[in-house]
């Protein structure tokens, strides 16, 4: 009686077994990879709880894969069918000598088709929680193939792949003429002429090496464009960009944070090479003149070996972001191959990056918003232009008047409004 009653209560709910699917599975169809596959189909028929779900055409390494997931959740199995095409599998009783109403139990089949194949499971009642891992294992080992794939790796690790775009150019950033013409000379002509750098690189070495660079160090204050600037040398050079933002490779588990950094590298070289962009590079390894905790020396070391060791990266170069380069271990900026300083703009940059934004202002008008937003970044002016269009927008519904572009001197009330609210 004991045993029955515990085997009741391990069983769940139609809904909230329909619930706990659907939710384990959330994460396989919003971090991508998963285009083509469908979501499982659940049902409650007759007192019959019905799930499938399509699959790639399944080979023999996968039926054994399909038999093991079977196994481990299931403690005894009979098989139910084996032929060409059809194979099925059910639980049998608690007591194996018992066979009444068996047929009621779990069963898995599997319908193996020349061109698609099919997954279908079916229990009379509701499903036990072990009943409910195996389906999810099943529909993760089913779609493998887009498991394996590296962009949803990438996308399951939390970072964010930001294709090449041909409408991003250097138009794109007002100002800063130096610090283009350095991307385009240390980064861009390297990316884009491997082979004449690999020339010269077998002309003048006793054993040949790369001489591009590995990894590339971009400092400056925040909303300077060097976000943007890593988009730009994607889209010239043809190469998918990695966004790798901080939390995306932080982990309460211990010595997790080092081992998601490591895949991301190894998914972009899976990819044939990429530009992984690490914003706030302090955040993830700091010095180690300083206190560091053990998580963060681990991710200092993957760093380390992947930027410049044995491990290196060997088609994916690196870019890091940085406000605070002094906070940086001195080992790590020594793995970059040059530093490359974003300054805040000067009066004439100022005046541009409002021209980008506010192209219908006189040039007159756009100098005198720039030499009055001295010490502002570029994300700074953008946000005060669009906090100028939203004022005008909001008086221009209020006056039910037809939209137009905003006065000069709203401009200017919005600059003076953003440094009070400072």
């Amino acid at each position: 009686m004991r045993a029955q009653a515990s085997e009741e209560q391990n069983v769940i709910s139609y809904d909230r077994m329909k619930e706990q699917i659907e939710k384990q599975l959330l994460s396989f169809f919003e971090k991508g990879g998963a285009e083509g596959v469908a979501p499982p189909q659940i049902s409650f028929e007759k007192g019959v709880t019905r799930i499938a779900f399509g699959t790639q055409p399944i080979s023999p390494a996968m039926m054994i894969d399909f038999l093991l997931a079977v196994k481990k959740h299931l403690a005894n199995i009979r098989v139910h069918a084996f032929d060409s095409g059809y194979y099925a599998f059910q639980a049998m009783n608690k007591n194996l000598f018992k066979t009444e109403n068996m047929l009621d139990n779990f069963k898995v089949e599997f319908f193996v088709l020349s061109s698609s194949s099919r997954v279908e499971i079916s229990k009379k009642g509701n499903l036990s929680q072990e009943e409910v891992n195996l389906v999810i294992e099943l529909f993760l080992s089913a779609n493998s193939s887009a498991r394996q794939d590296p962009a949803y790796r990438l996308r399951l690790l939390g970072a964010s792949i930001v294709e090449p775009d041909k409408n991003m150019d250097w138009d794109y950033i007002a100002g800063y003429d130096e610090v283009k013409r350095k991307i385009r000379e240390s980064v861009i002509l390297p990316l884009t002429n491997p082979g004449a750098y690999d020339s010269v690189a077998r002309m003048t070495r006793k054993v040949f090496e790369s001489n591009r660079p590995r990894a590339i160090l971009f400092d400056g204050a925040p909303g300077v464009g060097k976000t943007t600037a890593a988009r730009i040398i994607a889209s010239e050079s043809n190469i998918p960009l990695v966004y790798v933002p901080v939390e995306s490779i932080m982990s309460k588990w211990y010595g997790q944070s080092s081992q998601n950094l490591s895949q991301i590298f190894d998914a972009c070289e899976d990819m044939g090479g990429a530009i992984i962009f690490l914003d706030e590079i302090d955040s993830l390894a700091g010095s180690r003149d300083q206190n560091m905790f053990e998580a963060t020396r681990q991710i200092l070391s993957v760093l380390l070996r992947r930027l410049d060791g044995i491990d290196a990266a060997s088609s994916t170069i690196t870019i890091g972001a940085t406000n605070r380069k002094d906070d940086l271990d001195h080992a790590l900026i020594s793995r970059f191959d040059q530093t490359i300083f974003f300054p805040l703009p000067n009066t004439a940059e100022r005046a541009a990056i409002f021209g980008n934004y506010a192209r219908h202002l006189s040039e007159a008008e756009r100098s005198h918003l720039g030499e009055r937003s001295e010490g502002l970044s570029g994300r700074t002016i953008k946000d005060i232009c669009e906090l100028t269009e939203r004022r005008w927008v909001r008086k221009a519904l209020i006056k039910k008047q037809e939209p137009t572009a905003p006065p000069f001197e709203f401009y200017r009330q919005s600059l003076r409004i953003w440094k009070e609210s400072k």
